[in-house]
């Protein structure tokens, strides 16, 4: 019973979400509500298509950064070990 109340609020959640997309869209562009209702999946797909770039470049930008600072955490332990002069 719990699953169904879940999946009726966020069915009726999504739907609030898409009659706001519409009604916004429609206000900003002059489009009439059926106009913007048939260029939803392809806005859906583009939206989609620049969110999977915007995550690889955050990836890519995390994993850069995360080897620079490897780098970094190398170069200070190599710094802080104790030199062997052969001095006793």
């Amino acid at each position: 019973m719990k699953l169904l109340g879940t999946l009726v609020f966020g069915s009726v959640l999504a739907g609030v979400g898409v009659a706001y997309y519409v009604r916004e869209r429609s206000q900003t562009t002059g489009q009439s509500y059926l106009e913007v209702l048939r260029q939803l999946p392809s806005d859906v797909r583009r939206g989609y298509g620049e969110a999977q770039r915007r995550a690889q470049l955050a990836l890519n930008d995390g994993l850069r950064a995360a080897r620079l600072r490897e780098q970094q955490v190398h170069n200070d332990l190599i710094a802080a070990a104790p030199r062997n002069d052969g001095a006793v």
